[in-house]
Parts: structure tokens; sequence; C-alpha cells
């Protein structure tokens, strides 16, 4: 009797030992990890250097636009999780204007995640429209909320978008690279 207990004993312990998987639930489209959209972005700093690592970046998209700033945001194993911006126009400069989660841990509260396939996303939630531009790729807009999807290319293939394609029309097998909060 004493061996099975231990046994038992033995079997719970081990398998608390096993790696657990933390997901981040999105709850509300507007904040992830007490980062709000509209929040000025000093503020965001201070909350987010206590417990990630926090990388500031110039962005440079064309010359004849003004410089801004993108962080970059890791846990404390220097995986990245998302990044945050500030916006180009006076109401919304040096506050939160858009957050682009790039790690597979959060999911929506219609179970869609980075990693995740076209074909799954449309299963999931209603897409309202698509946008293409070679700057910024392909994005799959939400109706549920300001923002969307940021879709995965692949760059050795040739894919003819026009600026606005058909939902229908993007393939099932494109990934979401970043969910995007505006």
């Amino acid at each position: 009797m004493k061996a099975f207990v231990f046994a038992f004993l033995a079997i719970i312990g081990f398998s608390n030992c096993a790696k657990k998987v933390n997901n981040f639930m999105i709850n509300d489209y507007q904040s992830i990890q007490g980062i709000k959209i509209g929040m000025p972005i000093d503020d965001a700093l201070k909350i987010l250097n206590k417990k990630h690592i926090v990388e500031k970046k110039k962005v440079t998209a064309f010359d004849d636009e003004p410089t801004s700033y993108e962080y970059e945001v890791a846990n404390k194993k220097n995986e990245r999780l998302f990044t945050f911006n500030a916006g180009y126009e006076r109401n919304n400069k040096n506050k939160v204007f858009r957050i682009v989660l790039t790690n597979p841990t959060y999911v929506t509260p219609e179970g869609i995640k980075v990693g995740m396939n076209v074909k799954e996303l449309k299963t999931k939630t209603k897409l309202k429209s698509a946008n293409f531009n070679f700057q910024d790729g392909l994005y799959l807009l939400s109706s549920k909320f300001d923002g969307g999807y940021w879709i995965a290319l692949d760059p050795k293939k040739q894919y003819n978008f026009k600026e606005k394609p058909l939902i229908k029309d993007i393939p099932d097998d494109l990934r979401i690279k970043g969910i995007v909060i505006f």
C-alpha cells in the first residue's frame, strides 16, 4: 500500500513539473497587459519596464514622413510579445495608437491567435474587408474590433492582390503573423 501511495504522489509531482503553456486572453480589444490605446507612451513605458524588456526602434518608411518609433516588448526570456507605437496626428501624438501582437500566447475571445491560418480564421470570426499595399502587406480587417489580422506572405510567391482584395480571394493557407489593434 505504501508503494502505491508513493508511486501516486510521484506521478502527481512529476506532472506538475511539466512545462505549462500560458495563454493571455485579449478581453477588450483596447488593451494588452495594462497598455491601453490612447494612453501616453511614457505611462506605457513605466508599466512595461517593471516586468518586460522594451526596446525603442526608429521606423523610417519614406523620406518625406516624420520620424517615428516603435516599441518592441519582450518577456524576460527575450521572447517577442508585441509592439506598439504612437500616432502622427496632434490628438494621438505621444499616445499609444497601435498595438501589434506577434506572439501566439495571446488569444482573442473567439480563439484566434498568431500562426492560425486564414481558413481557421474565417470559421472563428467575421471579416469586414481586406487591404493590401506593398509597404505594409496584407491585412484582413475585423468586424468585431478596430483593427484586424496582419497576414504573412511568402516572399517567393507572386500574389496578384488588388488594393482592396475580396475576402473570398485570400488563400486559406496563409497565416496570421500579427493581430493589430487600433
